[in-house]
């Protein structure tokens, strides 16, 4: 086998983490070129660059470690929580100065949000779960306290309520640490507000309205994408998409269901089923996916 085709190996090798290459790399790539020697080849093969890629995805993952379902769930509610309070403190640093006319005191309580939600992203950052279930819980009465600038069926409403939910069962079982991109899962967020805030400048009012369903579906795909990869992510982003569910479950009441309602009950129930499909496709797929890992 000439010395180029090692050199390609290699190049796809470095994908991987140095200890998985410490350890594994010199025995794996001389498999490789055994077989593209006994099949005379002299580069890489699509499929086998494609396994590669992927293998190298999944190690950077931790996939080579062996853990339950109820692992993957607790790794999962972390991440999610993060990047719930991620997004409720990105969006209230946006909203810090808006409503002014209709209330002084709002720019005061966004700032309290943000305060409370820094620090309930430190605490989970430093394992402090139930100091980050506390400054969340405190961080939603201050917005509960903003009615009725802010209702059930705005946006970001449940997410520091669903953050606190999703902390809970880390207040008694340890959470392994974070890896690949679950560990950068939490900045996801800030594309949604970014693309919100987006919408209140006049010039780019019309690119984010685009902008905001293709980052949604993006989000929503990457998560099924990487049931291959690591189903953590598929969990988290499908914790993350009960956001959606509530809101539209709360919009719904909101509206009522009488003769002045917004919708009759088929829509009604209609519109929350489509909201639904997001969290229910994700979270069983990736139940399903972490209960097949954790019988190999």
């Amino acid at each position: 086998m000439s010395a180029q085709a090692e050199r390609r190996y290699a190049r796809l090798l470095r994908l991987y983490p140095a200890a998985y290459r410490r350890e594994r790399g010199s025995e794996l790539l001389d498999t490789l070129l055994e077989v593209a020697a006994d099949q005379g080849r002299s580069r890489p093969s699509a499929r086998e660059t494609g396994a590669l890629v992927l293998g190298a995805l999944r190690a950077h993952a931790g996939h080579g470690r062996r853990r339950g379902a109820r692992r993957s769930w607790l790794a999962a509610s972390r991440a999610a929580a993060l990047m719930l309070i991620a997004y409720a403190m990105a969006d209230a640093i946006a909203q810090i100065g808006h409503h002014t006319v209709f209330r002084a005191s709002f720019p005061y309580l966004m700032a309290g949000i943000v305060v409370l939600s820094a620090g309930a992203l430190v605490a989970v950052l430093r394992h402090r779960y139930a100091i980050a279930a506390a400054a969340s819980v405190a961080a939603f009465l201050l917005s509960v306290g903003m009615w009725p600038l802010v209702r059930p069926s705005d946006g970001t409403f449940w997410l520091l309520p669903l953050a606190t939910v999703a902390l809970l069962p880390l207040l008694r079982h340890r959470c392994e640490p974070s890896a690949g991109l679950l560990r950068y899962l939490p900045l996801a967020p800030l594309l949604l507000v970014g693309v919100d805030a987006g919408r209140s400048v006049p010039l780019l009012a019309g690119l984010a309205d685009v902008l905001g369903p293709v980052v949604v579906l993006g989000i929503g795909g990457v998560g099924l994408l990487w049931l291959a990869v690591d189903e953590r992510v598929t969990m988290a982003i499908g914790l993350f998409a009960v956001n959606v569910l509530l809101i539209q479950v709360s919009f719904e009441m909101e509206g009522g269901f009488g003769a002045s309602a917004r919708s009759t009950p088929v829509i009604a129930a209609l519109q929350i089923g489509v909201a639904a499909v997001a969290p229910v496709l994700l979270l069983g797929a990736a139940t399903l996916t972490a209960r097949f890992h954790s019988r190999l």
